[in-house]
């Protein structure tokens, strides 16, 4: 028997038809995925994080990897129609807004990756985006071992046959909406966002497939920051300026593509206007008015 209710989600109702009919239509995120390139100038975003961040020690500066967390964070609270899955056939929304992304133990090639989920409010403040990520990164990089960790050591040394068992019997039980809360916290992929920033280690932005398990629909891989060629509105002049390249993975089944639009479009203005992510009080309006001040 299949259930509705799950730990993680709320059920939407009232579809539409034809929205119902697209997890039958497109059964597996990876047919369901709507890829999109964006190049945001980011001469305001590294200025405005120069001024900030003068004359204060390294532990208390913002860096541009919370920018973008708290910028993902406030974009899904303001467009919440962004932040669902589908799972069984059915369209959810997420009860958090909840983003993953990879950190490395050290700082050095050889070592481990430990997968961070961190939850947010989305009116969270740069300086709490900071203090926030400091822990986790801190707890991440330690010796202790976190429940994912843990279950990874218990699954990863069975033999291949209860492996296959385990993973099908997660698959089955995630369907039928009765796979147990702990095990949700403890695999990463139960996450609003999964975010790659690669930009750290010098490369671009490539496009990134959508985990068939776990709940994300939305991949955001953040590139290096480059000097592009440009067209200065003011005076019509070719300029280099400072952009960085994000690269946008969508299960188009969780909304249709005006709303994904309109939501990039707020991603993008949070970043042109850092300025705005220290007030929680921001509405979509505003932040859509200060990235297209002309519309």
């Amino acid at each position: 028997m299949a259930f509705k209710h799950r730990s993680d989600g709320v059920y939407v109702r009232d579809l539409p038809p034809f929205k119902k009919l697209f997890p039958y239509i497109m059964a597996t995120r990876t047919e369901s995925a709507v890829y999109s390139s964006q190049k945001v100038e980011a001469s305001a975003l590294l200025a405005y994080l120069e001024r900030r961040n003068a004359g204060k020690p390294e532990a208390e500066r913002i860096k541009l990897f919370h920018v973008f967390l708290a910028a993902i964070a406030r974009t899904l609270r303001l467009r919440p129609e962004l932040n669902r899955f589908i799972v069984g056939k059915r369209l959810y929304a997420h009860k958090d807004i909840s983003i993953t992304f990879v950190a490395k133990k050290e700082y050095t090639e050889e070592a481990p990756e430990a997968e961070v989920r961190m939850v947010f409010t989305g009116e969270e403040t740069l300086d709490e985006v900071r203090e926030r990520v400091a822990k986790k990164l801190s707890f991440a990089r330690s010796e202790a071992k976190g429940d994912d960790d843990k279950l990874i050591d218990l699954v990863g040394n069975l033999p291949r046959p209860v492996i296959n068992f385990v993973a099908w019997l997660i698959r089955k039980l995630d369907y039928h909406n009765v796979l147990p809360e702990f095990l949700m916290k403890a695999i990463p992929l139960y996450t609003s966002c999964y975010l790659a920033n690669l930009g750290s280690i010098g490369l671009g932005a490539p496009f990134h497939h959508l985990y068939e398990w776990g709940s994300a629909s939305l991949f955001l891989v953040i590139g290096k920051i480059r000097k592009e060629a440009m067209v200065d509105e003011a005076t019509g002049e070719v300029v280099a300026r400072d952009c960085v390249e994000l690269a946008f993975t969508i299960d188009e089944r969780v909304s249709e593509g005006f709303n994904h639009a309109k939501s990039i479009m707020a991603l993008r203005a949070l970043l042109l206007h850092p300025e705005l992510l220290e007030r929680g009080d921001a509405t979509l309006e505003e932040i859509l008015a200060a990235g297209n001040p002309g519309a």
